[in-house]
């Protein structure tokens, strides 16, 4: 059974959510400050952490910070006013917390997210997923100077730190530069001051973790001009989320979600390290037959980069949509997602990306995406024709 703890110093809040998960196969524990949660912590095996963030003594971020270093395995979601929305904003941006949910809820809303969480957890770590991980000699890592960027980010340090961190690693610096200098973003630059002073330290830091990730597992002979295809891919895929944000559905993308599209395919990156020849005949059947890509991949390989991807994506302690978005980009209406709407974004994004740039690919479309995401095909179609890619 699992076990969720509620985190709010309102008494009454408290046993109203007694009152809604008394039905359920829960195994509830409930504290009206930090201290007392982390007294509960101590001594059960929580799974999920739910909290308010406006609390006496010990507020919710500072607790969630603590339940993350203390106890890194457990979910944790913040459950706060739309008062809060900077704070909680800080909190999914430094990965304090993987998801929030505004009060005033509405029951069966919360009680699905509790149980969409439990559910993709699940099946992450599905027998099969684990048998195939268990087997990998050595998993990838993010390397130290990295996770020193992001942490120098993360704590405000002083921007001629963070930019001297950056120099250090070129591929770092050429990614940035990429990205500043691509048509989407429209700016004209060889300078790396420049370039973060226009695109800001949470795209930066973004960049920076997808740059990461891909490199910790393209280490291993991996063609160039193959990673060059997979690197565009995702860099595009990015842009199309982005374009279909702004020009199609007309606002603005939660910068949390910055990094769906550039890491929606981190599993194809792995798969691809990991078989070589036996990775490029999965890709050859699917085109040839005109087979979806995860259906060859399950029968070939007993595993999806869908799955691969969403298992390392936890692993590195990413957010939940993110998460989400790389382990049900072919699947973007299965009724286990959370933040449909952008997986269904990262799914035509991801679709779009190769017809743009005329790669051969089997990946299928989802025509149901445009109904629920409320977009003409045609129109959409029309719209992107226009867009210059880089």
């Amino acid at each position: 059974m699992k076990k969720i703890l509620f985190v709010d110093d309102e008494e009454q809040i408290l046993k109203t959510i007694i009152r809604l998960f008394r039905t359920t196969d829960y195994d509830l524990y409930t504290a009206m400050d930090g201290e007392k949660a982390l007294e509960v912590l101590a001594r059960e095996d929580i799974d999920l952490i739910i909290s308010d963030m406006r609390m006496p003594y010990m507020d919710g971020y500072e607790l969630l910070y603590k339940v993350k270093t203390l106890y890194p395995k457990i979910a944790r979601i913040i459950l706060s006013g739309y008062a809060d929305e900077k704070i909680i904003f800080k909190a999914i941006q430094k990965n304090i917390a993987k998801m929030y949910i505004f009060k005033p809820w509405e029951d069966e809303t919360l009680l699905n997210i509790v149980n969409q969480v439990f559910a993709v957890e699940e099946i992450i770590n599905d027998e099969r997923v684990m048998t195939y991980i268990n087997n990998i000699e050595e998993l990838p890592i993010i390397k130290a100077n990295y996770r020193k960027i992001v942490s120098l980010i993360q704590e405000d340090a002083d921007i001629k730190d963070i930019t001297n961190e950056i120099e250090i690693d070129h591929q770092i610096v050429l990614k940035i530069l990429h990205v500043a200098n691509s048509a989407y973003c429209g700016v004209e630059t060889k300078s790396v001051d420049d370039a973060i002073s226009y695109l800001g330290l949470h795209d930066v830091s973004n960049i920076v973790i997808s740059t990461s990730v891909i490199d910790a597992i393209s280490y291993n002979g991996i063609a160039e001009s193959d990673m060059d295809i997979l690197w565009r891919h995702a860099f595009i895929t990015n842009q199309l989320v982005n374009f279909i944000y702004d020009n199609i559905l007309r606002k603005k993308i939660n910068q949390v979600h910055n990094t769906a599209g550039l890491l929606h395919d981190v599993g194809r990156v792995f798969l691809f390290n990991s078989f070589k020849e036996k990775y490029a005949e999965v890709y050859q059947k699917s085109l040839k037959e005109a087979l979806d890509i995860g259906e060859v991949e399950r029968d070939m390989l007993g595993i999806t980069h869908e799955e691969v991807g969403g298992y390392l994506l936890k692993r590195w302690d990413l957010p939940h949509s993110i998460v989400e978005a790389a382990f049900f980009h072919h699947r973007p209406m299965d009724d286990r997602i959370i933040d449909k709407e952008l997986v269904c974004v990262v799914h035509l994004a991801d679709y779009y990306s190769w017809k743009v740039t005329n790669e051969k690919n089997a990946t299928k479309l989802i025509e149901e995406v445009f109904e629920y995401l409320n977009i003409n095909k045609s129109m959409f179609e029309e719209e992107l024709g226009k867009i210059k890619i880089d």
